[in-house]
Order: structure tokens, then sequence, then C-alpha cells
């Protein structure tokens, strides 16, 4: 019988009964024990599942109701595998249709269709059906869907992002009866295609308007970005209709092995430098010597790996450029080495003297110094040498893995591997049992966090083999690792101290860790974020007029006031200059208990998100200030001319030019330079418009200034725009 349990989730108010080990759970559980997965990391991977839907809608709820969501992985952690168990999961818990938006290129449509129906593959047909739109189109409709689920199937409907694609899948649920079924919608590599690259424009680009619609369409359903680089989904507006509501970090398996292993303290292990004075691979003059000692390190450690009896799967990756007319370049020059390395090695196999072996012998010899150097045990050179030399011998030329090929397709073949590609080597693509990765492609400005992030193949190398595995790659691109590792962890911080707190997802301040100067966070056209820097005076430029607000912020200040009534100095200018004065408070406590609580107009650059990202910034860059708090003009209060859209004309006064008058005041920006320039200080001014009679109240209004030493120390971060 099933078990349905009550999840409590920090983040989740609305909880509901989850199945947590029906039929389809328990099918996907026997997929998972016969690819070895041990139990333990099953149960992970379910409770997981379990955390993410029990923050989707209740399916048994029938009233329209909608969520989007953002699953968070890590580079080639085996998201697949979480995320077809979290379709067993909705499947027992009464979702019916899961939309799985699997890619934008064929061959990782067929990926994602293939693992489906293979973890599904021991689920009778009278229990679900699996439909792909490149495959099934003749039966995408709604007449065809609505049998399968009267004959209570359930129904996997996978497709590639594109607007042709996503609008057929759309079409079936213009369907009154179909539109109201609910329906998981998941969208792998979800920060790629799906977002709008037309939002700075103020339009939609194509596939995310299709997207759009779908989600338009159905009335009960769950909207899953599943990715490992959710820079792009967190920095677009809040608004967005793909903005997520939840988010939800999926931890990898102890074997994975990614940023940590290869970009920390060990890294130069794993990592060679090329050479800057080197020729480059894609160069006319040949190959590098650098190419040869990542070839000769391949066919050493796929031969370790067979003397200790490990006989899977070994793979090379070249990653040398984007542009196809490059891959051409490269993989010519590759095969013609292989070609010569096969017929040394085999003459070698046979008995036969080759004077020329001598060559290949030398790389070789080298290769494995350098692996003993690195602390690998090893074998003799002469134990390992026929290992190495069948290695070498069984590899075929290499594949190409661009739009043009589906290397997959040819290297099912062979045990050993050697691709060379570009972008569809970044998304998605699995390839078995990489070991050494040659990459030179990077951009010459600028490049982005979740792009480079991507194309790290060899995150998801084996730990049981992980001492064999090398990535031969440039300073530039060592450099962005290093500092992409930083901004990683900086990332999954926030978000697990969201969760702590309970905060919506909505609400996670969008700074972030970003050191180098030379990376930006996504692209552009999608979501911007800019270097997080202040000015030393960050204003409140419109003014409160709502009454109600205005009382209320009024309260909260005047409460504020009194608990510190002891610690008020006055400062005493003459005339209307008279300020009231707390020295040196915790700002933290002070945005706690005084900031939190106030309301600010929707349109003013100072508000609860500027606090919230400051607060962020301060913590993340290790600053713990006190804060200087004046009350300017403290009795006479202000009046200014406020334009219709609520601007402040001129917040500050300035200094009284005649500084021998007994009256001279330096002007409110310079309050802080005659106090304490070095610590924060935040003003409160109480403002009358002078051009709306009818208004005879006073409302506050903020200025906070940040010292320049501050400032310096948070450039390292960028923030949501």
């Amino acid at each position: 019988m099933d078990k349905t349990i009550e999840m409590k989730v920090k983040n989740n108010s609305n909880s509901w009964p989850i199945i947590s080990d029906g039929f389809f759970r328990m099918k996907m559980t026997e997929q998972l024990t016969k690819d070895d997965i041990p139990r333990d990391a099953v149960d992970k991977i379910f409770q997981n599942s379990i955390n993410i839907l029990s923050n989707c809608p209740n399916p048994k709820d029938e009233n329209p109701n909608s969520k989007t969501g953002i699953i968070i992985g890590k580079v080639q952690s085996g998201k697949t595998s979480n995320f077809i168990s979290l379709m067993a999961l909705a499947f027992d818990n009464d979702y019916d249709i899961i939309v799985v938006l699997g890619g934008t290129k064929n061959i990782l449509l067929g990926q994602n269709v293939a693992r489906i129906r293979s973890y599904f593959s021991n689920i009778e047909m009278d229990k679900m059906v699996i439909l792909a739109t490149n495959q099934n189109e003749s039966i995408l409709n709604p007449t065809a869907i609505k049998q399968f689920i009267q004959e209570k199937r359930k129904v996997v409907i996978v497709g590639l992002k594109g607007k042709v694609r996503i609008n057929t899948i759309a079409g079936i649920f213009s369907d009154p009866i179909l539109c109201n079924v609910p329906t998981l919608v998941i969208d792998d590599e979800g920060d790629q295609a799906t977002l709008n690259t037309q939002a700075s424009r103020n339009s939609m680009s194509a596939t995310y308007e299709a997207a759009v619609t779908l989600k338009a369409r159905l009335q009960r359903h769950c909207f899953l970005s599943i990715t490992a680089t959710p820079q792009a989904n967190i920095l677009i507006k809040t608004c967005d209709q793909l903005s997520p509501d939840f988010g939800s970090l999926v931890y990898p398996g102890d074997d994975y092995c990614g940023l940590d292993e290869f970009h920390g303290e060990i890294q130069d292990t794993y990592i060679k430098l090329i050479p800057d004075n080197e020729p480059s691979i894609l160069e006319d003059v040949g190959l590098p010597l650098s190419f040869y000692k990542a070839l000769a390190a391949f066919f050493i450690g796929g031969a370790i790996r067979v003397y200790r009896g490990d006989n899977r799967n070994h793979a090379m990756l070249i990653h040398p450029s984007q542009r196809k007319y490059d891959h051409q370049i490269v993989l010519r020059k590759v095969n013609s080495v292989l070609n010569e390395w096969r017929e040394h090695a085999r003459a070698k196999l046979d008995g036969i003297e080759d004077i020329s072996y001598q060559n290949l012998s030398t790389h070789l010899e080298k290769a494995y110094v350098d692996f003993q150097n690195d602390g690998v045990i090893l074998p003799s050179f002469s134990e390992l040498e026929n290992y190495i030399l069948e290695c070498i011998g069984m590899c075929p030329d290499a594949h190409l893995c661009n739009g043009d090929e589906d290397a997959s397709e040819n290297s099912r073949f062979y045990r050993v591997n050697i691709f060379v590609g570009g972008n569809l080597v970044e998304r998605g693509l699995t390839i078995k049992g990489l070991a050494v990765t040659y990459i030179i492609r990077r951009a010459r400005g600028v490049s982005n966090v979740d792009n480079t992030e991507q194309r790290a193949r060899w995150f998801g190398y084996k730990r049981s083999f992980l001492d064999v595995c090398r990535v031969f790659t440039t300073q530039p691109i060592k450099d962005d690792f290093s500092s992409i590792l930083e901004h990683d962890d900086d990332l999954w911080a926030t978000i697990e101290r969201a969760e702590l707190r309970g905060a919506h997802f909505k609400e996670i301040p969008r700074v972030f860790v970003l050191a180098n100067k030379m990376l930006n966070m996504t692209r552009r056209n999608v979501a911007r974020a800019e270097r997080f820097s202040f000015s030393e005076w960050n204003k409140q430029d419109i003014l409160l007029l709502n009454r109600l607000s205005v009382d209320s912020n009024s309260a909260y200040i005047s409460a504020f006031r009194d608990r510190h009534h002891d610690l008020i100095e006055i400062l005493d200018y003459h005339g209307v200059n008279k300020h009231a004065f707390i020295k040196g408070l915790d700002f933290f406590e002070l945005k706690r208990t005084l900031l939190d609580h106030l309301v600010f107009p929707k349109t003013s650059v100072l508000d609860q998100t500027f606090f919230n990202k400051i607060e962020e910034a301060l913590i993340k860059s290790d600053i713990n200030p006190v804060v200087d708090i004046l009350w300017i003009r403290d009795t006479a209060h202000e009046t200014r001319t406020i334009s219709s859209s609520g601007k402040i004309n001129q917040l500050f006064q300035g200094r009284n030019s005649n500084q021998g008058s007994k009256t001279y005041y330096p002007g409110d920006s310079n309050m802080v330079t005659i106090e304490r320039s070095d610590v924060m200080q935040l003003q409160i001014h109480f403002i009358k418009p002078k051009n709306f009679p009818e208004i005879n109240y006073y409302s506050p209004a903020i200025a906070l200034y940040v010292p320049v030493a501050y400032s310096e120390q948070m450039e390292r971060l960028v923030g949501q725009i």
C-alpha cells in the first residue's frame, strides 16, 4: 500500500501530502539500482524529488494554480536521473502529463528521449506513453492525448525548444479538458533558449513567447527549469513569467568531481597549462607540443585504467573553437597523428622493429613521468607499455561533435574515443568516460560565467579514475574557473541562507561575488548585472505622499528614536540647522529594527531592495559596519519643490558660501566629513512639498552614506540591474 507522508519544507508553508513509495517510484528505483547506483544514493535522489514536488501545486486542488520553479544542480552531476525520478514521483502523486523541453538540437532531444525511455522501460505501455515531437507528431493532438488520459495512462511529451515544437505542444492544451489536467513542464537546461533574448528591447523572442503561451494554456501546472548555471534565471526581472517562485538545490553524489576538485587548492595536479608562447592548435604549423602531451596522457591514463581492471569507456575531448571550420582543421591534424601512432603501436605489438617508434615512445615516457611526478601509483613503464599500445591501437579517428555530425552514434562502437567539437559539447551532451580535455576556446574580451562553466565537460569525471584525469588549458581559462569556483560557492550559499531564513525565492538579494572583471554573469540580451558599486551618497529621490504610509514610517522612526533617546546629541549650526545625532549603531541591527519596517515609493532608487542588496554586499565583503544617524533640521524640518511624479528637487541643502558668517553651514552632504567620513551615515529628513499646499504633513526621506573604502571592497560583487 502506498505510503503518504507530510513534508515540512523550510521555505514552503503550503506543503501537501506526498506519496513517497508509489508504483512509479518503485519501478524507477529498480532501474536506478540496475545502473549500479547505491540504495542510499537512490533514496537521496528521491528525497530531493519530494522536496521539489512539495513546492509544486497540489494536483488534487481543482482550482487554477500555477507555479514556476528552478532546480539547480552542478555541471555534469547527473541531473537527468534526478529529473526523471521527479517525473516518477509526480506520476505517483496525480500529475497526469509531463512535458519535457529537451534541448535545442535533435541530438540532445534524442538523448533525452532515449534516457527517459530507458528509465521507464520496465513500465507496461498500458500504464504510460512517451511521445517525441520529432517521432510522434501525428498523435500529438487533443483527441489522442485525451484517450490516453481516459485510459488512465500517464503521458510524457518530449519536444525541442523552438517556437514550432512548443506551439505544437501548446496546441494540445487548447482543449478545455486537457488544459485542466495537472501538468508538469520540465525545461531541461532551463537557462538556454527558453528565456527572453529580447528583454532589453521590451519585446519577446520566439521561443520565449511560445513557452509563455504554453504556460498560459495550462490551468494547473508547474514549470520547472533545470540547470547547473542559473545566473540568467535568477537575474531576470522577478516580474518575468519565467522568474522562479521557488528554487531547490540538488547536491551531487559523493562520486562527483567538479569545481572544487579541479579548480580548488589542488588544481595544479589536474590542470596543465598550455604555454602562452606556444603556437595554437588552430595555427597552420602542425600540432603544438602541449597537444602531444595531452594525447600521450590520454593513452597512458587509458592503459592505467585497464591495468587496474577498469574496462569502461575512455574518452578525450578537444574544444578549440565554436567555428565548424576550425573543427575540420583540428580534426584533420589530429587524425593524421592518430594514424601515425596507430601504425607504430600495431607494429610494436606485432614485434616489428620500427625505428620511428622511438618518437612515439618519447612522448609516452614523458607522460608516464608526469603522472609519476603527480603522485599517481603506477606499475613500471615496461609493464604498462603493451596496455598503452593496445589503447592506441583500438582508438579510431577522432569524432566530429558539432551540428554537422552525431558523434555519439559513431562513438558507441568503440571503447576508446576522441571528440572534436564546439557548442554542441557545451550543453547536456554526455561523453562517457571522459578523462582528458584539451580546451583553448575563450572569448577575446569579457566572457559569461554560465556559458564558460557549461564548457567544463571535465566536471563529472569519475572519482574512481580521477587520478589519471587531466585538463590542458590556457592561463586565462584557468583564471576564469578559479573565479567561477568562488562565484558558484557564493551563489549556492546565498540560496542556502535564504532557505534557512524561509525567504521567498523572489526576495533573495541578487548580489553575487564575481571578482574577475573579465567575466559577466550571463548574456546581456537576457538579463543584466553590473559591478556592485555605490556613490558615496545614496538618496531617496521620490517623496512618499500616501498619508497612511507616511504616518506608519513616522511612527517607526519615532519609536526607534525613543529607544535610543539616551544616545542623542545635538549638532547646532545655528538657525534651522540643528541636527539630532546618534553615533556608532550597528548597521544590521538598524536595518532589522527600523529600515526593514519602512515603506518606500515604488519608483524610488532607495527602497527595500536597495537596503537588502547593500546588506548582502556588506556580509559578502566581510564588512561589519557601524552607522551614525542624523535627524536633519530636527525641529525646523524642510520644504522642497516636488514634481508631479513625486521627485524631490534637491534633497540636500547646500553649504552657506559665506564661511565667515556666524551662521555658516557646510551643507548636508559634508556632515560626514565634519563628523566621521570613515563610517556609514544615515540621514533622516522630514519634508513637506511647498508647491502642494493641500499636503500639510511632513514625510520622512532617507539618505545613506557609504564610505569609499567600503565601496572599493564591494567592487568584487555584481548585482541585478
